[in-house]
């Protein structure tokens, strides 16, 4: 099933085994086991929603993405399709966010005494397109 328009977690996912997914805890993200479907994000162009078959819903975003739930053996279906350039699963998001508060040493802060946890503190961002500019108190 393996394709250059699927990223390779994903390839790598769905030629995993069952224990393995689970054991991984980041190759199951995306996959519904009761129902063997994929949420896949796919970036696309066109008109995607007609080139969709049965059995598959598709949450049209900005900037031509979509998320797809599709049914595991459609996959290669999605991946042939012309108007979809590239595939990937859902990633978990927690991780991301526990690295930048290590970054920015809040854990650091918010163990400490005083213990701080920004209470009070308002913060603004304006983004014009050419220009962000950042206020806070």
């Amino acid at each position: 099933m393996s394709s250059q328009k699927i990223e390779n977690l994903l390839n790598l996912a769905t030629e995993a085994t069952e224990e393995e997914r689970e054991k991984s805890g980041e190759l199951e993200v995306g996959f519904n086991q009761e129902e063997d479907t994929w949420e896949i994000i796919v970036k696309y162009h066109g008109d995607l929603l007609q080139a969709l078959g049965e059995g598959m819903q598709a949450e049209l975003l900005m900037g031509n993405y979509a998320i797809l739930t599709i049914p595991e053996s459609k996959l290669n279906f999605i991946a042939q399709l012309s108007e979809v350039e590239y595939i990937e699963k859902p990633k978990r998001l927690y991780f991301a966010l526990n690295q930048g508060k290590r970054a920015s040493c809040i854990p650091e802060v918010q163990v400490e005494s005083p213990y701080l946890k920004g209470e009070g503190i308002l913060v603004g961002i304006i983004d014009s397109g050419e220009r962000v500019i950042i206020m806070s108190s």
